[in-house]
């Protein structure tokens, strides 16, 4: 091995420049540790096939990685390769500092989404070996490594909360303490934290802000200007804390009832609003807007509704919000150590998959939760999940089956549907559109249904959601109308005018079995909205949630029609009915008068009240 000594010194200097005092402490032994570590790192074959004018000069390729190779920046190895991260550390071993070992041991452990081994890996590097020189020549690579880990977790990559996130993140700003992308990326995780006040003053502090995060920032800071119009007031503090992402927008009309019952029952209760872009799904409405329109239509006095900050919450006694990704970012990502009672509905969707790995991490973790004291489930497969995976006794478990129509509340059983009998038959199809051909929905079905009744006379279809002419191509079919997302307000015309609402959702498990084992809830909340305006009902029950948990039919046969997903079948019966209106007629009414028994407010609201009641009582 020829000039290995001078070789080694001319990679010092590349670390170090020009300080001849630290050149001159060199040993033999750490030439020999630097041979060493170059002789782990170096897989020939790797090394000649990436290098061709090494193969050609015929020439032994760990003299030339040592002599030559190392110096010029030449890889010794693929580092994902089998065995790359045994080679790696093996040469750290013998060569601490070695510069190529270094970057690539931080490259494979820094860029993983188990975050203890980037904590890990960061420990050893700011700990054992980061010189200003490692330091500076990794700079890039820790500064992106920080970064992705941010990113990660704005897209769900990793479960971790963002308090975990942040606290990483700070010891990444420790090597590099003057990066502007790692102090945008502290500042954006206050803000995920609900910290509001805390990020604006973050952001107030960056002079330059990194360019892949820009978007987020401006996000950021617009949800920030949002806050503070809604929060002018001092914080109002009660016993019973609502927390929701769309409250109170009516775009999600069993959320704005449910939370506007609980408002209007329970005196001492506040809601706190992390508001979700509602645009998609027709909201028109900044949020500051939704609040003063509801404030002015209801009376609510003002602070009692904000934007949701985790420095501003009060000291609630109980804490109540629906769906499992929000009871994980508000109970577990963000944390409520003052609430001393947690609540939620379990709704299916929302984050919610049977047999996912992520689903069931965030419900572990929920239930291991002393302070989650009740799970409200509302569908049999969710009651039957939990206990039978044994993520909490039935005790800690509230069975209500359905969910929160507030359109119920005033309706009279007694009242009939008025519906023409002299017009073609309307049939409709409505949903929101979270796959490329909404077959999940059913939307597959439906045009194949319509393709059996191409451009008849004596009937018409008729499509609510994110859905149009191009998502499933049908030809040249004239008696199909699109309506595309529609709000609230649209929706009892519409549905006084269907005679008919076909509903032929699957979970997508059953279509792809990639993908997770999610469900909707029995009927879906369209189904349950048109059917109180008599619109006959058929839709399909392939999890078997048409019981309740002591095995009794929910809805019986003259009430809905449970069906396959079949579209000849399905167009046969339609055909039946066809000519047989006042049948069609009185299943719209035996639906209504059933999905008012189902779904009234003494079923559905007064027993979640008192719920919250009773732990508002208990709470000491």
């Amino acid at each position: 091995m020829r000039n290995i000594k001078a070789y080694m010194i001319k990679y010092l200097k590349s670390l170090i420049g020009s300080d001849r005092s630290i050149l001159n402490k060199i040993k033999p032994s750490k030439v020999s540790a630097f041979e060493l570590a170059c002789k782990e790192l170096l897989d020939e074959e790797f090394y000649l096939a990436t290098y061709p004018d090494i193969a050609m000069a015929d020439v032994d390729p760990l003299d030339h990685y040592i002599e030559c190779g190392f110096a010029e920046g030449r890889l010794p190895l693929s580092i994902h390769s089998l065995g790359a991260g045994s080679r790696i550390h093996k040469a750290l071993v013998f060569d601490p500092v070695n510069s190529v070992a270094v970057k690539f041991n931080l490259t494979l452990n820094l860029s993983v989404s188990d975050l203890d081994v980037v904590k890990e890996t960061l420990n050893w590097f700011e700990n054992q070996i980061a010189t200003p020189e490692l330091i500076q020549l990794h700079y890039q690579l820790i500064e992106d490594a920080a970064v992705d880990v941010l990113l990660k977790r704005y897209r769900n990559e990793i479960l971790n909360s963002f308090t975990e996130v942040q606290s990483l993140l700070e010891q990444f700003l420790r090597l590099l303490p003057e990066s502007p992308r790692i102090k945008t990326a502290i500042a954006l995780c206050a803000f995920r934290r609900g910290k509001l006040k805390a990020a604006g003053e973050y952001f107030a502090e960056l002079f330059t802000i990194a360019p892949e995060l820009a978007g987020l920032v401006t996000e950021a800071a617009t949800t920030i200007a949002e806050a503070n119009r809604v929060n002018r007031g001092p914080l109002r503090e009660a016993e019973l804390l609502l927390l929701d992402t769309s409250f109170p927008s009516k775009v999600s009309s069993f959320r704005y009832g449910e939370f506007n019952s609980y408002l209007e029952a329970v005196d001492d209760s506040v809601i706190h609003t992390l508001p979700d872009d509602l645009v998609k799904y027709g909201e028109s409405l900044p949020f500051h807007a939704q609040v003063e329109q509801y404030i002015e239509a209801t009376g609510l006095a003002s602070n009692r509704l904000r934007y949701f900050d985790t420095d501003f919450i009060g000291a609630p006694k109980v804490a109540y919000c629906v769906f499992l990704n929000l009871a994980d970012y508000f109970y577990t990502q963000v944390g409520l150590p003052s609430a001393e009672h947690l609540l939620f509905t379990l709704y299916p969707g929302g984050g919610f998959n049977l047999n996912d790995k992520v689903s069931d991490q965030k419900l572990r973790r929920l239930c291991d939760n002393p302070k989650l004291s009740k799970i409200i489930t509302t569908q049999n497969a969710t009651y039957r999940y939990l206990v039978e995976g044994g993520f909490c006794e039935p005790e800690r478990i509230k069975h209500i089956y359905g969910g929160i129509i507030p359109s119920i509340y005033s309706l009279e059983d007694e009242s009939v549907a008025s519906k023409r009998l002299d017009k073609p038959l309307d049939v409709c199809f409505v949903a929101q559109r979270y796959s490329a051909n909404g077959a999940e929905k059913g939307y597959d079905v439906f045009i194949d249904v319509v393709k059996n009744f191409a451009n008849s006379a004596e009937i018409r279809f008729h499509v609510v959601g994110g859905f149009d002419e191009t998502t499933i191509e049908f030809g040249d079919i004239h008696n199909i109308s699109f309506y595309g997302a529609r709000p609230a307000a649209f929706f009892d015309a519409f549905y006084t005018d269907m005679d008919l609402i076909l509903s032929p959702n699957i979970h997508a498990t059953a279509l792809d079995p990639t993908q997770p084992d999610s469900f909707d809830g029995f009927p879906t909340t369209a189904v349950v909205e048109a059917g109180l305006k008599g619109v006959a009902v058929f839709l399909t029950d392939f999890k078997g949630l048409n019981k309740h948990l002591n095995g009794t039919p929910i809805f019986k046969n003259n009430e809905m029609k449970i069906i396959d997903r079949d579209a000849d079948s399905i167009s046969q019966l339609i055909r039946g009915y066809l000519f047989d209106r006042i049948a069609l007629l009185e299943l719209g009414e035996s639906g209504k008068r059933a999905i008012l028994r189902e779904f009234s407010y003494d079923v559905q609201m007064r027993p979640r009240i008192e719920l919250i009641q009773s732990y508002l009582s208990a709470a000491s």
